[in-house]
C-alpha cells in the first residue's frame, strides 16, 4: 500500500526569506565581465569541505567570488535549526549582503573543496559607481526581488512538502546538473538533512518524499551518492494519495 503523502507536513517559512531572495539576485549581477575585471591578478583562498567562508553576525564586509567548488548559503533560526537559502558554484558570488551596515544574517559553508577570491565591499562599490548601466540593473533588481520574495512566501504558505521538494530538485538540476541520458545528475553530494534545510521541512518528511519519488521512478542515486532526476516527470508530478 503506498504511503500517504498527507503525512508530509508543511514547515513554517523562514523569517529571512526576503533577504535570501535578494542575495540570490545580487549574485546574478556580480558575474560575467564585471567579475572578470574585478578579479584580475588576485589569489584564491582554499576552503575544505565543511569549512565556513563567513559566519552569522560577522561585519568584515567581504564578498567571495567562487572559482571552483560548491557553497551553501543559509542561516540558523531562533530555534537552532539550519535553513539553506541557496547553493552557489564556480563563477558565482557569496557574501553580497555584507553591503548592509548590519551584521551578517547569513553564513556560507563549503560543500566540497572550494577556491574563492575575497574582495572588499569598498572595492566593489567603487567599481559600481563608475558603471551607470550596472546601477540601473541594481535598481531594477531591488524591484524584482520584492516580487520574487512574495512568490516564495506564497509557495511556503500554500505548497505542501512534496511540491516544495520537487521544486527544489528541479532548481538544483538547473544549477548543478549535467546530462545523464534523458535525466539530469546533480553533481554536488547533498545529504537528506541539507535537502530538508532547502525545502524548509523535517528530514524525515524529505526522506519519505524521496522514497516516494524513487518508487515512482523520478529520482535515483549514483554510486557516488549523487541524485539523478527526471526533470520532465518532476514538473508533471502529482502525489498519489
Amino acid at each position: 500500500m503506498p504511503a500517504n503523502t498527507n503525512a508530509l507536513q508543511t514547515a513554517p517559512a523562514p523569517a529571512q526569506i526576503q533577504q535570501s531572495d535578494l542575495s540570490s539576485a545580487l549574485s546574478a549581477i556580480f558575474r560575467g565581465r564585471f567579475c572578470q575585471t574585478l578579479l584580475q591578478n588576485r589569489n584564491s583562498q582554499k576552503f575544505e569541505k565543511g569549512e565556513t567562508l563567513y559566519d552569522i553576525s560577522r561585519k568584515e564586509g567581504q564578498f567571495f567570488f567562487i572559482r571552483s567548488g560548491v557553497v551553501k548559503i543559509g542561516t540558523i533560526t531562533e530555534t537552532g535549526e539550519e535553513v539553506i537559502f541557496d547553493i552557489r558554484k564556480a563563477g558565482e558570488v557569496v557574501g553580497e549582503l555584507s553591503a548592509s551596515s548590519s551584521p551578517r544574517i547569513d553564513r556560507a559553508v563549503a560543500l566540497e573543496l572550494t577556491q574563492a577570491v575575497p574582495v572588499s565591499y569598498e572595492e566593489i562599490l567603487a567599481t559600481i559607481q563608475k558603471n551607470q548601466p550596472l546601477l540601473r540593473d541594481l535598481i531594477q533588481l531591488f524591484c524584482d526581488s520584492l516580487l520574487n520574495a512574495q512568490e516564495q512566501v506564497t509557495s511556503l504558505a500554500f505548497r505542501d512538502t512534496m511540491q516544495r521538494l520537487t521544486k527544489t530538485l528541479l532548481d538544483l538540476a538547473g544549477q548543478l546538473g549535467r546530462p545523464a541520458g534523458k535525466r539530469i545528475e546533480i553533481t554536488a553530494y547533498l545529504t537528506q538533512e541539507e535537502l530538508a534545510q532547502m525545502v524548509a521541512a523535517r528530514r524525515e518528511s524529505v526522506s519519505l518524499g524521496l522514497g516516494l519519488l524513487r518508487r515512482d521512478g523520478l529520482v535515483e542515486y549514483t554510486a557516488h551518492g549523487h541524485l539523478v532526476v527526471d526533470p520532465v516527470a518532476l514538473r508533471d508530478y502529482r502525489p498519489k494519495n
